[in-house]
């Protein structure tokens, strides 16, 4: 049995994953035991976490209730890491691959759960040394976890497409926008989470997991949207890790407005199931195409423009939001992602730096700068 820990409904919080890097060389910088030094006698280490390899550093936010203070917190945190990064001469900054990302030069970290992915997955996790966002949704019972779950789950290319930040790898285009979110599909039990009918579906769904001896808990389970019962929430995962901070807060705040739509039926998966392909296809266009995609709705069970998609959740949402103050961000976020996305101002930016004869370092340091800042516009 998996307890599930009643949380209040709507609250929220997040998880960011930031890229260390040299700045004098823009590489990957395996210094994350020395910014956990470095914040041992910090009020807020409880805040700041190890990811399995050592050129992460993880963020997480406490519990929320409206976006303003998520904001403060979360930028008052990332400036606590830049504050320690300057005199090591390293770089924080987001995006959800790196440029010099090649699996066999990153570091495991020296903790037991990085031993154990190694001993199961191999050259895996180092391959998964990648950086995204994950946004905690508060609820009060278990099938409101599934149900949520499910909608999530169903909104998840659009996600995908909205936070968009990984267009490059091991030095070149991957003609993706996202190429992030392709790396759990590599593990057996990650992907998008399955369609469930309850807690109980759930709960045996895990346990035939855990037989395989690939699994002994759900922090092993990769899926796209998950449970996190310890916590009382439900977790999106699919999300890259923002060039900025404000994106990153608006994104959250999006995504429980998009929970609370669906705890009042407004959001609701029809009976029928989707047709697989259409659900597998979609998710491939998001990360392919991001915002300038057709994707799958499974809520309508129609292909839509993603912007088209955005802006009728954004309309609903204003009909009925979760605090007045957090649609300050999402409509910001919709302004944002009607002019860009992530992955173009990166692509742009490496070819202003001059490419891959160019300057590494200054490709670097120009998206380190954008992280406390505003969402930046470009044109599509």
């Amino acid at each position: 049995m998996l307890d599930f820990a009643k949380s209040a409904a709507l609250t929220f919080g997040m998880e960011l994953e930031f890229q260390l890097v040299n700045a004098e060389t823009g590489i990957l910088s395996p210094s994350s035991l020395a910014f956990m030094e470095a914040l041992a006698p910090h009020p807020d280490i409880s805040r700041f976490a190890l990811e399995a390899t050592l050129s992460t550093m993880e963020l997480n936010t406490s519990i929320h209730h409206d976006a303003d203070s998520m904001m403060k917190e979360a930028t008052e945190l990332t400036q606590t890491l830049c504050d320690i990064a300057l005199p090591m001469e390293l770089l924080i900054r987001g995006g959800g691959t790196q440029m010099t990302q090649f699996w066999n030069e990153r570091s495991m970290a020296p903790t037991p759960r990085a031993a154990k992915l190694t001993e199961r997955f191999g050259f895996l996790p180092k391959r998964f040394s990648t950086y995204g966002m994950h946004v905690h949704i508060g609820v009060e019972s278990a099938d409101d976890a599934i149900r949520l779950g499910n909608v999530l789950q169903a909104l998840s290319p659009l996600f995908i497409a909205m936070s968009a930040a990984s267009p490059f790898l091991q030095m070149a285009d991957t003609g993706f926008v996202a190429c992030r979110p392709l790396e759990p599909l590599m593990y057996p039990h990650g992907g998008p989470m399955p369609r469930l009918e309850s807690w109980d579906a759930f709960e045996h769904a895990a346990s035939e997991i855990f037989s395989t001896g690939l699994a002994d808990s759900l922090k092993d389970i990769y899926w796209d949207v998950r449970p996190k019962p310890e916590f009382g929430t439900i977790e999106v995962r699919v999300f890259d890790t923002p060039l900025c901070v404000h994106k990153a807060v608006a994104l959250a705040a999006f995504t429980r407005a998009c929970a609370s739509l669906a705890l009042q039926g407004a959001l609701k998966l029809p009976p029928q199931s989707s047709p697989a392909t259409a659900e597998r296809v979609s998710r491939f266009m998001a990360c392919r195409d991001g915002l300038d995609a057709d994707l799958f709705d499974p809520l309508s069970q129609q292909w839509l423009p993603a912007r088209k998609w955005l802006d009728m959740l954004v309309e609903a949402v204003c009909q009925s939001p979760v605090c007045d103050a957090d649609l300050t961000y999402i409509l910001a976020l919709r302004q944002h992602c009607a002019h860009a996305q992530d992955a173009q101002l990166m692509r742009t930016m490496w070819r202003q730096s001059g490419g891959p004869e160019g300057d590494l370092a200054e490709y670097s340091q120009s998206l380190s700068a954008l992280l406390l800042g505003p969402m930046s516009e470009v044109e599509v």
